[in-house]
């Protein structure tokens, strides 16, 4: 296991906006920033992040996304809480395992666990934002004792790819095409991936997909391009079946603690009726639509977003 790496305090963002940032300037305000990597059973290295001091708030993100994703609320909650995220694993400043079969909703939150215990948190407030709704639905399905409340931004509570961009299954046959080309020629597959980096089309097919153009900086939107250019596209098929098989449906009426769904009213890629099935199915859940948001309202509004948070760790007297 590697050493646990004690950082100066930073100004924002390299903790959270992953590779790709040069580093920022002293700033005496930002509380302590501290970064480390833990080792799973099957010899996969993680990397996870903690600033701050207090309660803490374990941030989840969603498929092939990174960090970024709740950057805005990790810099305003790490003044008062513990701001704690891992890279999962394929993702980021992770290993990508050895076993990609290893991929799945369950061994995510698996290596959940794993960072709470290597940063002594046994219990927590956990946020998840698009597929990492899912993988905080399975911290709780796995050890609900660890969990003391849930913000559930803009996911979906069984098979994504039913329901991704516009209420229809138009991606199915495009990632069915990907694993089809994954098998016959990787390399080409990952060639590509990569392209999308500089065109400027997948670009804004990302922005209108993604975010809201109007509201989302678009350095925000490019970061996370270069991001996902970096990234082993067979990590997103192998992981994306698991994500698409994932069903709570049968279960979430159990759900005891208290429970904040956030959802973007112009969401295209989870739309908002997925959120509306997840208020109705567990008990006691509030949800707040996100005026103009969309399926990254954190990102869009994060301001107004932060204010929704803080009043449900408010009332939880968290």
């Amino acid at each position: 296991m590697a050493p646990f790496i004690q950082l100066k305090k930073k100004a924002r963002p390299t903790g959270h906006r992953a590779k790709g940032r040069s580093t920022p300037a002293l700033n005496p305000e930002r509380p302590p920033l501290a970064h480390g990597y833990l080792q799973s059973p099957d010899g996969t290295r993680l990397f996870y992040s903690v600033e701050g001091a207090g309660k803490p708030l374990v941030f989840c993100y969603g498929l092939v996304c990174s960090s970024l994703h709740w950057t805005y609320q990790i810099e305003h909650f790490c003044h008062g809480y513990q701001a704690a995220w891992m890279d999962y694993r394929g993702h980021g400043n992770s290993d990508t395992p050895k076993d990609m079969n290893s991929l799945t909703v369950e061994t995510l939150a698996q290596d959940l666990f794993l960072f709470l215990d290597e940063i002594g948190i046994k219990e927590a407030v956990f946020l998840g934002h698009s597929m990492g709704v899912n993988t905080v639905l399975e911290v709780y399905r796995q050890q609900p004792e660890r969990v003391l409340g849930m913000v559930l931004a803009n996911g979906t509570a069984k098979r994504p790819l039913e329901t991704l961009l516009f209420n229809n299954n138009v991606l199915e046959p495009v990632f069915e095409l990907a694993r089809m080309l994954h098998r016959r020629s990787p390399a080409l597959l990952n060639k590509i991936w990569t392209f999308q980096k500089g065109n400027p089309l997948a670009r804004a097919l990302i922005q209108f997909g993604g975010f809201n153009p109007h509201l989302t900086a678009p350095e925000d939107v490019q970061l996370y391009v270069d991001q996902m250019a970096k990234l082993d596209p067979s990590t997103l098929l192998h992981l994306i079946a698991s994500y698409d098989s994932y069903d709570a449906t049968s279960w979430l009426h159990e759900i005891k603690v208290p429970t904040l769904l956030i959802a973007g009213e112009r969401d295209k890629i989870t739309p908002l009726a997925q959120q509306e099935l997840l208020h109705q199915l567990i008990p006691g859940s509030r949800l707040e639509v996100i005026k103009h948001g969309s399926h990254c309202p954190q990102m869009d509004l994060p301001d107004l977003v932060n204010v929704k948070i803080e009043q449900f760790l408010k009332e939880l007297k968290y």
